[in-house]
């Protein structure tokens, strides 16, 4: 699976954009990394705008990178999880925050 598939991502004079398709995440964090997935989905299926689902999905990326890492850096998560609370809560995507949060949380403290 594409890391960006179901989001209309349009390229104009010589950008080019090459996407990895595999997410590996280290099994110690596979309940965070499979309600990223989750979370990932619910954002694709929203009636958001694309650029929103390109913002929420580029942070979730970056977060389950993170989660490849033995020792993910809590700060990156960190930052990655605000954006997304703040962008999901700004554009009122109706998704559970609250146990993903509780999830993550314990990676930065």
């Amino acid at each position: 699976m594409k890391k960006f598939h179901g989001i209309n991502i349009e390229a104009t004079g010589q950008n080019i954009i090459t996407v990895g398709d595999h997410n590996e995440v280290n099994v110690r964090y596979k309940d965070a990394a499979g309600a990223l997935e989750k979370f990932r989905q619910e954002v694709i299926a929203s009636e958001v705008s694309e650029e929103v689902k390109l913002d929420l999905v580029a942070d979730i990326e970056t977060i389950q990178s993170q989660l490849a890492k033995a020792k993910p850096n809590g700060g990156i998560i960190r930052a990655a999880w605000e954006s997304i609370a703040n962008i999901a809560v700004a554009v009122g995507l109706a998704v559970d925050l609250d146990a993903l949060h509780k999830l993550l949380s314990s990676l930065w403290q």
